[in-house]
């Protein structure tokens, strides 16, 4: 059974996701929130701070007694952060969340860039099944101001590039960080409807095509596309994953694989944005995102 949310513990609250989190829970109005911090350090004013051990249980544990939920946004390769987290959350019953694609759709998850979220999810089920906790997912595909402005996306604004990913044609969600934070916060005032399951957000369905067609109508002049056939690619990041010759690119190419794959990433057969309140954006609304991110890389 769900019950209400009150107490609301979040980690990984300095992060991109968790920032956006952070401020839409507080802007609800209805939450204590409580921020868990590896060390003392500012928080807008509203959050309280507990500095725990994230490698102990039982730190972990103390900290969440009396808490009704626990949001995890941290990043880190180290899978048994999220592990510790769900354990120690578990021995009071509450929420965790994680952020991404589809993790439903066969093949998604079997990517090594994916193996902290498999795990992170195999965990939650088998503790739901054990009736120990209850549990949701934010599926929401990229995040759309994050992949433009740190060149995720492909697109340099600067030198007029883009580095396509396939043939750039495959429609798949894109989320802003603020609207994940907004969603993520407004699941819990809905617990019962979002009980044990994926939720399916998104700002917009798009191409990277289409996004680097906003881009050329938005700064003039001539680009220069790359295609990128990306099964070579993928198979080389796993090969050097394998052969521990390991870089960023080892796993920005499995995302931008899936990004350019149909079967991974396609626009959700499920959409929660009405219950989460979240409004699709129009292409106008994409246009001036854009375009605010291309000014400020040509600063």
């Amino acid at each position: 059974m769900s019950r209400a949310i009150k107490n609301v513990v979040l980690a990984g609250a300095s992060g991109n996701v968790g920032a956006q989190v952070l401020n839409a829970l507080l802007d609800i109005k209805e939450f204590s929130v409580t921020v868990l911090s590896r060390s003392p350090r500012p928080f807008p004013v509203g959050a309280q701070i507990k500095v725990v051990d994230f490698t102990s249980i039982e730190d972990l544990s103390a900290a969440l007694i009396g808490q009704d939920a626990v949001i995890d946004t941290t990043f880190s390769p180290d899978v048994e952060t999220p592990l510790r987290l769900i354990e120690a959350a578990a021995k009071s019953g509450v929420y965790r969340f994680d952020f991404g694609l589809d993790p439903e759709l066969p093949g998604v998850y079997d990517l090594p860039v994916f193996g902290r979220k498999k795990a992170s999810y195999e965990a939650v089920k088998k503790q739901a099944a054990e009736k120990r906790m209850t549990y949701t997912l934010i599926s929401c595909g990229a995040f759309l101001d994050w992949c433009l402005s740190t060149g995720f996306a492909g697109l340099n604004f600067q030198e007029k590039t883009a580095w396509i990913f396939g043939d750039g044609n495959n429609v798949h969600p894109w989320t802003t960080l603020e609207d994940v934070g907004k969603a993520t916060a407004n699941v819990l005032l809905h617990p019962q409807e979002t009980l044990n399951r994926p939720v399916y957000i998104h700002s917009v369905f798009m191409s990277q095509n289409q996004l680097f067609d906003i881009a050329k109508g938005i700064s003039g002049g001539e680009w220069t596309a790359t295609y990128n056939d990306m099964e070579p690619l993928l198979q080389k990041a796993l090969g050097d994953l394998n052969s521990g010759n390991i870089s960023d690119a080892t796993f920005v190419v499995q995302i931008q694989y899936c990004l350019a794959t149909e079967a991974l990433a396609h626009p959700w057969k499920s959409d929660d944005n009405p219950l989460v309140g979240l409004e699709e954006w129009n292409s106008e609304k994409v246009k001036a995102l854009v375009q605010e991110i291309a000014n400020q890389k040509a600063v």
